[in-house]
């Protein structure tokens, strides 16, 4: 989930509350539309980094192959098989490997890909991109001094309803099922808030916790990101991966404070907000419990070069891998994009905001990300990588890719 869009824009690019972009439901033939070869972006790449590029391609090879043969990944109200897109990728790999300048890469994208461009937020093409990282968190298998905060796994008292099983007649805008629990007197109640389970320890003693975290508010960033890092005690490693949520609708924290009179829109950063609530700590219970929604986790071993899986199942590449809506944009494509990415040193210090275009592929999806106006382009883990997600809030453009169909023969 965009850490961005999460908090309010909780970073440095803040925008105010009433410029963030609104939820845009479209077709992916209105979504995206084909590119004549007169309006064909250059396709150079201001971003090194071919290993990524390809091993990106392979994870989302990878992805692609789990589809069945015959379903249909509609792209500007065309209707690919998983084999186009597989070859598209293989194509982008080949392209990689083979060309060595940047003019050389361009050409050759041009003349073996089909483009679409995403008609973005206004129709005319702006697509705003934000940033997601995996955080890294110092953290305790068992409840111990100095670890007070605990991650829960699923509860087992959770009930899914299915509404449609009921035969209800619902709209598109509304829940097909709901999360919930079973009370004594045998009613589906919704879950515990964010309120119950912290303050009022409705999950404790019930032995759900899997682990336990120093920081109140480095437990509210992970619930947010949906999946982190922990690094135990004795130096290991294990993933925080996300396992569910309570099923209630999310609050932002930083909203909450920005209705309260104690920023104004546009001023909120992740620093400021951290540095608002250890300096009011009485205050804390009430401004986390504006946001009901809880994250579940669980286990796991840190996967290969410890990045995380993302929606498609395979792991995320920094900068080589977004998250998109699917209804619009398919998981497993290849695209081109243009923005002002932030740009940081190892040790997390910003050195400036730079243009970029680079090419990546979609593995992902978010909460928050919503049309064909909206990207979030993974960052990886580490100082680095959280600077950048905390620092980009951009315009730019979409593009996606389709390696040419043969010409039909039958």
């Amino acid at each position: 989930m965009t850490f961005l869009l999460a908090l309010l824009a909780l970073s440095p690019a803040v925008a105010p509350a009433a410029a963030q972009p609104p939820a845009v439901a479209a077709s992916t033939a209105a979504a995206l539309v084909p590119v004549p070869s007169s309006a064909l972006p250059d396709f150079k790449e201001s971003f090194k980094g071919r290993a990524q590029l390809i091993q990106a391609a392979k994870e989302a090879i990878a992805y692609l192959k789990t589809l069945p043969p015959n379903k249909s990944l509609a792209i500007a109200g065309r209707s690919y098989a998983p084999a186009a897109l597989i070859d598209s990728a293989r194509a982008m790999i080949a392209i990689a490997r083979a060309a060595k300048t940047q003019d050389e890469l361009a050409a050759r994208v041009r003349e073996t890909f089909d483009a679409f461009r995403s008609v973005g937020l206004d129709g005319q093409g702006r697509v705003i991109f934000s940033s997601y990282y995996e955080p890294v968190l110092p953290a305790s298998l068992r409840r111990a001094k100095g670890y007070p905060y605990p991650l829960y796994r699923r509860p087992p008292d959770m009930v899914e309803v299915d509404l449609g099983a009921f035969g209800l007649d619902l709209s598109s805008t509304e829940p097909s099922a709901l999360l919930g629990r079973v009370g004594r007197d045998g009613r589906v109640s919704p879950y515990f808030t964010r309120e119950d389970i912290d303050r009022r320890k409705a999950l404790a003693g019930r032995g759900l916790e899997i682990a336990w975290l120093k920081d109140r508010l480095e437990a509210l960033d992970l619930h947010i990101q949906g999946s982190g890092l922990l690094r135990l005690r004795n130096g290991r490693e294990v993933l925080a991966r996300y396992a569910g949520t309570n099923g209630l609708p999310f609050g932002s924290v930083g909203l909450a404070l920005v209705r309260a009179g104690v920023f104004k829109p546009g001023e909120l950063t992740h620093t400021k907000l951290h540095d608002y609530l250890r300096k009011n700590p009485d205050a804390v219970s009430w401004i986390l419990s504006r946001n009901p929604r809880y994250t579940f986790f669980e286990l796991a071993a840190l996967p290969p070069g410890g990045e995380p899986a993302g929606a498609a199942g395979e792991p995320l590449v920094p900068a080589r891998t977004v998250a998109v809506d699917p209804g619009v944009v398919p998981l497993g494509v290849l695209l081109y994009f243009s923005t002002v990415c932030p740009q940081a040193d190892k040790n997390g210090r910003l050195l400036g905001r730079f243009p970029t275009e680079r090419y990546a592929f979609a593995l992902d999806t978010g909460g928050a990300i919503q049309g064909p106006g909206r990207v979030d382009i993974y960052a990886g883990h580490g100082p680095q990588a959280e600077t950048t997600a905390r620092y980009q809030w951009d315009g730019g453009a979409l593009f996606v890719l389709v390696k040419k169909l043969p010409d039909r023969s039958r």
